[in-house]
Parts: C-alpha cells; sequence; structure tokens
C-alpha cells in the first residue's frame, strides 16, 4: 500500500493503561504486590493503531488528548510508534481517561477498572476538517456519541457518492454491551461484534447470533463475531456462515488487548484480498499469538505475509 490515499483512520478513545502483572488475581481488601507494571497506551481505537502500525500499515488515529501527563505520555507513544496524530483534538482542561488492568499471570485473565472522568467524544465538527481523501478505510469504536458517530458515517457515505470518488470502506466495533447499538449494524460495511453485545441480545452463541442480526445489515454487509477461545464467525446478508476455530498459544501471558488485535488482523487481510473465511482466520491466527505475547512488539515477524 502507497502511504498516500491509503491509510486507515481509526477514531476512538485515548486512554492510559496502567498495567499490573500479579501472581495471581487480587484478594478484595488485600495487599499486595504486583511482580512488575508499566504503562501503556490503551483504548480500541489507540489500541487498533499500535498493532497496523507493528504490521507497516498507514494508519492513523482520532481521538480526544489531555496536554496533563497522561496525554503527554500518549503523544509520545503514538510518535514512537509512526502513528499521526495532527488531526486529534487537545484539551487543557480535561484529564485522560485512564484504566487500570490487573493481567493474572496463572491464566492471562486482564480485569480493567475504567475511569473517563470528563473527557469529550470526537465531535462531528472535528471530523468534518479531515481531508477524506488521505483514507481508503475509517473504523469506528461504537462510543456513548452515537449521534455525532452517525452523522460522521453519512458524512463519508455522500463523500463516497461525489462523482469521481475512490469508495471508503467503513467498519464498526461494537464491544459494549449497550442495545442503543444496534442500529449501527445498518451503518457499516463491517461489524465486528463482541461476545458481551451479543449475549445482551440475548444470543447464547456466536453463531446464532449472526444468523439473527445480519438481517439488519445493510445490503452487502458483513458481521463478524469472535467468542474468545471458541473462535470466530462472520456472514453476509445472504450468505452462510463462515467459521474459524481459535488458535491459543502453548502458554497465555495476557488477553489484553486480543480482540482489538482480531479486528485490526482481520481489516489486514481483507484490504490483501483474502476472502472473508480466509480474513476471520487470520484474525483468530493473530490474535492467538498477541494472547501468547505481553505487548506487540515482533508480533509482524509471526505473520510476513500481512506486511
Amino acid at each position: 500500500m502507497s502511504k498516500a490515499g491509503n491509510k486507515v483512520l481509526c477514531v476512538g478513545i485515548c486512554c492510559l493503561d496502567i498495567v499490573m502483572y500479579c501472581k495471581s488475581y487480587p484478594l478484595e481488601d488485600s495487599d499486595q504486590k504486583c511482580l512488575f507494571h508499566k504503562w501503556q497506551r490503551g483504548g480500541n481505537a489507540s489500541n487498533n493503531c499500535t498493532i497496523f502500525a507493528e504490521f507497516n500499515f498507514p494508519c492513523e488515529i482520532l481521538g480526544a488528548m489531555s496536554y496533563d501527563i497522561g496525554g503527554q505520555f500518549m503523544k509520545k507513544n503514538f510518535e514512537e510508534h509512526g502513528i499521526p496524530i495532527e488531526n486529534c483534538r487537545f484539551y487543557e482542561e480535561y484529564e485522560s481517561p485512564t484504566s487500570t488492568v490487573w493481567i493474572n499471570l496463572q491464566n492471562g485473565s486482564r480485569t480493567i477498572v475504567h475511569s473517563n472522568k470528563n473527557m469529550p467524544e470526537v465531535s462531528f465538527e472535528d471530523f468534518k476538517l479531515l481531508n477524506l481523501n488521505n483514507y481508503s478505510w475509517i473504523h469506528f469504536e461504537c462510543r456513548p456519541n452515537v449521534e455525532n458517530m452517525k452523522k460522521m458515517i453519512q458524512h463519508i457515505r455522500e463523500w463516497n457518492l461525489e462523482e469521481g470518488r475512490d469508495s471508503i470502506k467503513v467498519s464498526i466495533e461494537i464491544e459494549q454491551p449497550r442495545l442503543e447499538f444496534m442500529e449501527f449494524l445498518s451503518l457499516g460495511d463491517i461489524v465486528f461484534i463482541s461476545k458481551d453485545f451479543a449475549s445482551a441480545c440475548s444470543y447464547s452463541d456466536m453463531i446464532s447470533a449472526v444468523e439473527a442480526l445480519c438481517s439488519k445489515l445493510s445490503h452487502g454487509g458483513v458481521i463478524v463475531c469472535a467468542w474468545g477461545e471458541k473462535g470466530a464467525c462472520a456472514k453476509t446478508v445472504d450468505g452462510p456462515v463462515v467459521f474459524t476455530e481459535a488458535y491459543p498459544p502453548a502458554e497465555i501471558v495476557t488477553t489484553l488487548g486480543a480482540g482489538d488485535t482480531f479486528v485490526v488482523a482481520t481489516i489486514m487481510a481483507l484490504c490483501k484480498g483474502q476472502s472473508l473465511a480466509e480474513a476471520i482466520n487470520t484474525g483468530c491466527r493473530v490474535a492467538g499469538a498477541k494472547c501468547g505475547m505481553s505487548d506487540s512488539k515482533g508480533l509482524a515477524k509471526l505473520f510476513p505475509s500481512l506486511m
């Protein structure tokens, strides 16, 4: 891919993660030491960009950030990864969203306590300032600013309809179990739904979820659902369900970021011309490998075909 006009734009939250690696899950009202800890960037859209950058896949983040110490850490880290942030809005008066993450090294589980005190969501006014000629794909993390997101997607659709313009693909990740996000199923070319969202919609497995919810897709739309250790499946409006198994590593270090990795690997695979079935299989392979690592450094070397 050339850099001009082929970037993936990720729209969503930028969060400071304070990650504690523990021998076991901490007991309530206890006092114990972790084995080690680190600061890192978090938030789905921010994590998506980290994986794209690991594979040298042109990307950009659009998020709201603070000038506080957390924001300065994230700004420097984005720059170190070569991820453009020039269209992000920086605020003096708001604090960076922050998550404390406990990693249980006995089984790799991650428990997240999130705080977002007052940081605004990305606004439609900021989105309108973008030069859409720079992007071939725009990925949205579903956030509470529902009306703003709808306006952004409509803006892209109108841009796509203008004569002589190349189409921008729109993908949407619905992770939070919020039923008001149901309307986004009809707004994306590809919609990724989480196990939590499917469960909130009263589905107990991924296949029944995609079979039922695909009726809400727009013409030509695709729905994808990953279900942890059970793998992932996907479906178009009028096509069969395609399924892939999971690929857990020999030893799980942490599942933190696995879902974000699955989304990115699937998108990259589709951009490389893989079929839907092949793409979700690639997504599960890359996400599985990520679960065996404490971060994403070196992940691309395991999958050179995606670079």
